[in-house]
């Protein structure tokens, strides 16, 4: 699916695992820059 995030940027927090970890996944597959945090590394 294509979201058109290309150029985009995006902040995911909590992004060590879980929901936040797939959510960043999922952004930098549709080619999203993403930054991450989270507690682990």
């Amino acid at each position: 699916m294509d979201f058109e995030l290309d150029g985009n940027s995006a902040l995911v927090t909590a992004a060590s695992s879980g929901l936040g970890f797939a959510s960043a996944q999922a952004l930098a597959e549709e080619d999203a820059n993403v930054a991450i945090c989270g507690r682990d590394a």
